[in-house]
């Protein structure tokens, strides 16, 4: 893809970030994660969009071997819980509910949840009966996404997340924050209009 991904493996490139996203009106952000199981999830990365064409993947905790070093999970979330509890810092997620239950296990609460483009998705056509967001990306924006299968394989052959190469899975990540964005930034105005919200 020509999208502009970073992957960030130092204290130091995450703490950048943090004050970009700080510093926007509004940024997505995505965990990914060991389970889809939110009470047993453990967070493998975090990825952040705050502008179309760009994202950026903090791998925390890929165990495969060779994996290259990543920051410290503990360090990670101490740097970023005061934007994520920040309410007056608005974000979009797709599915935040998940996210927010994820983080709730790690003593984070999410504050600032402004949008949400799975509901978004629902409220501006409830008859459809598939709001994940590749689905969503492919019937609004005529996108294809990189599926969950395509970086985990399916079958016997299947891998857990954090088996999965970073550069696989900050491309993946990346673009889950990214088309996030894009899909909010074509639904909201649709569905301001169409006074639903």
């Amino acid at each position: 893809t020509t999208n502009d991904y970073e992957t960030i493996y130092t204290l130091a490139e995450l703490k950048k970030w943090i004050s970009k996203l700080a510093a926007s009106d509004l940024f997505s952000f995505d965990l990914e994660t060991t389970s889809l199981n939110p009470l047993e999830a453990q967070i493998v990365g975090i990825s952040f969009s705050v502008e179309l064409g760009a994202a950026a993947y903090v791998p925390l905790n890929h165990t495969y071997k060779g994996a290259p070093e990543q920051i410290k999970l503990s360090e990670a979330l101490e740097a970023i819980t005061p934007l994520l509890e920040d309410s007056e810092k608005l974000k979009v997620g797709h599915n935040l509910k998940y996210d927010y239950s994820v983080l709730k296990n790690y003593g984070v609460s999410l504050s600032g949840i402004a949008f949400d483009t799975m509901l978004e998705s629902y409220v501006f056509d409830s008859t459809v009966n598939r709001h994940d967001m590749g689905s969503v990306a492919k019937r609004l924006l005529n996108l294809e996404t990189i599926s969950y299968e395509d970086v985990t394989g399916d079958g016997a052959s299947k891998i857990r997340f954090e088996e999965v190469p970073i550069d696989v899975a900050s491309n993946y990540a990346g673009e889950d924050a990214e088309v996030t964005l894009k899909i909010h930034e074509y639904l909201y105005p649709k569905i301001k209009k169409i006074g639903r919200l």
